[in-house]
Order: structure tokens, then sequence, then C-alpha cells
């Protein structure tokens, strides 16, 4: 709420000072708008979680069927998550999915290829939400003066939504995204060090070291 609300003919950009009652009437407008707000905010609730009772004995219990299979599966491929799909009143709990998957083999291949072109959305969104830098930052006033400082939580939240997409990406495809240090490259030199496990190559270097105690260098 503003000063607007308080003092509907306050010109734009018009500042004035606020009396101990105009300021007491201003903090007690605020207060009944935020407990408004709440109370609306927990109706909205109840009204989902009545509805959720209601719809929950026909979700558990919903046929599989050709339409239903399919609307999964493009939601899925087109990046939206399982548990959203879900939610949605025609469609079956993620229990009742989830036996949808086992019961039909069909199915299960053809959503396990959703999740793998959902991988592909996830690698695009990862150069997307690195590169967007609109809300970095913040205007703020201090000491009277409006400046642009960046916005640590919008960051940090950025950065989240990175990392959880990362660990998805390592796990569906760990040969592209999984850390250098677990993937195995072998050349055709059969001599190569990239192609010795650790193990091998320890026993390698022992070998060397043993050899060139014993070997006496020629005069």
């Amino acid at each position: 709420m503003s000063n607007n609300d308080l003092f509907p003919d306050m010109e734009p950009g018009e500042t004035r000072v606020m009396s101990a009652e105009d300021y007491e009437r201003l903090q007690n407008m605020q207060r009944q708008k935020a407990r408004l707000e709440k109370e609306q905010e927990e109706l909205r609730k109840q009204q989902e979680k009545a509805e959720l009772k209601r719809l929950l004995p026909i979700k558990n219990n919903l046929a599989v069927t050709d339409e239903l299979a399919h609307e999964v599966c493009e939601r899925v491929s087109a990046g939206e998550l399982t548990i959203n799909v879900c939610q949605d009143a025609h469609m079956p709990t993620i229990r009742r999915l989830n036996q949808w998957l086992r019961d039909n083999p069909e199915f299960q291949q053809l959503y396990n290829q959703s999740i793998t072109d959902r991988l592909a959305i996830f690698e695009e969104e990862v150069i997307q939400i690195a590169d967007d830098a609109s809300r970095d930052f913040k205007e703020v006033t201090r000491a009277g003066k409006t400046i642009r400082v960046s916005d640590a939580e919008v960051i940090a939240r950025a950065k989240l939504r990175v990392d959880v997409r990362f660990r998805h990406l390592k796990a569906g495809k760990p040969t592209k995204w999984g850390d250098t240090s677990t993937l195995i490259t072998k050349s055709e030199d059969e001599f190569d060090p990239a192609n010795f496990s650790a193990d091998e190559l320890e026993k390698q270097i022992a070998d060397i070291e043993h050899k060139s105690k014993i070997i006496k260098p020629v005069k």
C-alpha cells in the first residue's frame, strides 16, 4: 500500500509529511490488507484440498487410454515434470501412473523416450537461465538515492535451477555431462597411459622404479 492510498489527491512525485494519526491509519490499512490476503490464501488452499479429496478415488482408479498416455508423454517431452502433469484433474495420480507403466511395456518405452527428450530441453534451459541477466539487479534507495545492486536471491535461485538440471543431465547422459574424472577414453595405441586403469598405472610405475634400481648405467 502506498501513500496514494492514504492521500488520493497526491500528485505524482509529490511528498507530504505524515502525521502520527495518518501513519497509524496507514499501518492499520496495511495490516487489514495482509490479513485479508492471508484469509483468501487459506480459503484457496482449503478449496484445493477439498477438490483433491473428491478427485483422489477417481484419479487412483483411472483406466489407461492411448489419449492420456500420449498426453503424458508429450508434456514430459516438452519439459514438464510428471508430478505437475498428474496434478490435472483428468490425469491419474503418480501412484496410478506408475501402475500404468508397470503394466504397459509400450507405454513404459514411450515414457522413457520422453524423459530423454526432456533432457534435451534441460540442455537448452541451462544456457537460457545462465544467459538471462534481466533480473540480476534491483533498485534500492540508499541515503535518498536510487541505485542498482545485484539481487543475490535471484542469482542464487537461478544457480539452483541450473544445478538441478545438471544433476538430471549427469544422471541421464553421463557420457556427455558426467564429471571428466569418470569419463573413459581409449586410444588405439596399446601403450597409451590413457588405456590403463589406475591400478595398472601404479603397477607400471612400480616396475619401472624397480628396474631403475637394479640396472646399472653403462660407462
